[in-house]
């Protein structure tokens, strides 16, 4: 697990981030889980979209770029939507308990700091 990291104001996003980068843990995700504790998080690279069919809680997504800059969030982004969620503008997608992106004040244009 890495720690991330707002470089705005040095704020932990999550203490534990999870990197999925198999085809199992990007397949999987959040299915399955029926809570996310606050300093958890799941970072896609190379995503732009993500669903949340087959998803039993609400998460709040945040779309970074290729220097880690938020490019667009969704706060509480609810589960067994089929519709994806999108920002064509990311190249990868953090997905964060329901309320992280208000309490922590994510913003577009923050820089995340993986390490």
């Amino acid at each position: 697990m890495i720690r991330l990291i707002n470089l705005k104001d040095h704020r932990i996003i999550s203490d534990k981030c999870i990197i999925a980068e198999s085809y199992f843990s990007r397949l999987r995700g959040w299915i399955g889980k029926t809570r996310a504790d606050v300093g958890e998080g799941i970072f896609f690279p190379r995503c732009s979209s993500i669903h949340m069919w087959c998803m039993s809680i609400p998460i709040d997504v945040v779309f970074l770029n290729e220097r880690n800059v938020v490019t667009s969030v969704r706060a509480g982004a609810r589960p067994w939507k089929f519709l994806p969620i999108t920002d064509l503008q990311a190249s990868g997608t953090l997905e964060l308990p329901v309320g992280s992106i208000e309490r922590l004040g994510i913003l577009v244009g923050d820089e995340l700091c993986f390490g």
